[in-house]
């Protein structure tokens, strides 16, 4: 009987969300990818047993289930070829996003920290309830993780629809094929000190969290001068733990099964000799069949787990005056290079 409620309730809602799309920090997951994740949810649950608390926890959660897959990307080997495209020409023509409207509707969340609307569909409740995101979970989360938090003038733009979002691209000088591929398959841009967010690819207070800790996690290492100098492993490892910890305080079962469904996924990739090494990831990128962002959080989630987190803060306080180098293995006992070939799921 429980399996056949189990089958009921993701024939519900495969069916009631497929036609929408979803984002989690930087990507969109549209029916097939959605159905996907679903499953490997269902998997992973089917292989260590049946919970006893995870069916009510969905079915607590049905007006908002796609929020199940915040933070995932897609495993479209295609559609993620396109967007790592993308994002480098991105960081070819954008050094800096176009200034805001100074008429713009805005809420200060401190003297260094601006939230506007991108057009007139954001309202001023939309700004107070990022805000009070911001200030209840992003900043203590990332200072709590990482001892740091943005120190110079942030912002963060929001925009309602597809039509606002991609004339703000387009203001910025991105062309028009590219706007059109940003709008449909991303969740946010962020360049330097300034985050672009689209609000019609979210769903739900819990992904809104997400990205607002996972982007705010990135502009905190560029303004404090490492975001350039930790590997992309780390760099998006430490922003996952950081967004994700956010979206536990908001939905944590959800949050905790999707954690172990992916790190099942990961896992028999390893068992099928498919997984890259960390220190490949980077050529990886454009190729890799999985998702290797999530295998630099698990890397990070080992490192945190194996030498303590004030260790880990005191890595990234030094990587600015030692380099990442000198740092890793300071503070390891291991170079970084050889941890990133013995790492294993």
């Amino acid at each position: 009987m429980k399996k056949i409620a189990v089958l009921l309730l993701l024939y519900f809602i495969i069916y009631t969300y497929s036609p929408q799309v979803q984002t989690g920090m930087q990507r969109v997951y549209k029916s097939d990818p959605v159905q996907q994740t679903i499953t490997s949810v269902v998997d992973y649950v089917s292989e260590q047993g049946w919970d006893q608390n995870w069916e009510q926890a969905w079915q607590n959660t049905l007006g908002t289930t796609l929020q199940v897959v915040s933070g995932l990307r897609s495993d479209n080997p295609a559609l993620e070829k396109s967007m790592r495209l993308l994002e480098q020409h991105l960081q070819l023509q954008l050094n800096a996003l176009p200034a805001v409207n100074p008429s713009s509707l805005k809420i200060q969340v401190s003297p260094k920290l601006n939230l506007y609307a991108g057009d007139t569909g954001v309202t001023e409740e939309t700004l107070k309830s990022a805000s009070s995101l911001i200030t209840n979970y992003s900043l203590p989360i990332i200072q709590s993780n990482v001892k740091l938090n943005p120190k110079r003038m942030t912002e963060i733009v929001f925009y309602s629809s597809p039509e606002m979002y991609a004339n703000a691209l387009l203001g910025a000088g991105i062309s028009a094929q590219e706007a059109a591929a940003i709008v449909d398959q991303t969740g946010g841009i962020t360049v330097n000190s300034s985050i672009w967010i689209p609000l019609f690819n979210l769903q739900g207070k819990s992904d809104l969290a997400n990205v607002l800790t996972h982007e705010l996690s990135h502009v905190t290492f560029n303004q404090a001068g490492i975001g350039t100098k930790l590997p992309l492993w780390l760099n998006e490892g430490i922003s996952w733990h950081d967004g994700l910890a956010a979206q536990e305080k908001i939905s944590p079962a959800q949050t905790r099964l999707v954690i172990k469904a992916l790190t099942s996924r990961l896992k028999k990739t390893a068992q099928n000799g498919d997984l890259l090494p960390l220190s490949e990831i980077d050529q990886g990128l454009l190729s890799a069949s999985y998702n290797v962002e999530f295998q630099g959080y698990l890397a990070t989630e080992q490192l945190i787990e194996k030498y303590g987190l004030e260790r880990f803060q005191v890595f990234l306080e030094q990587v600015q005056s030692l380099g990442v180098q000198r740092s890793f293995a300071q503070n390891f006992g291991q170079s970084l290079s050889e941890f990133e070939n013995e790492f294993k799921i």
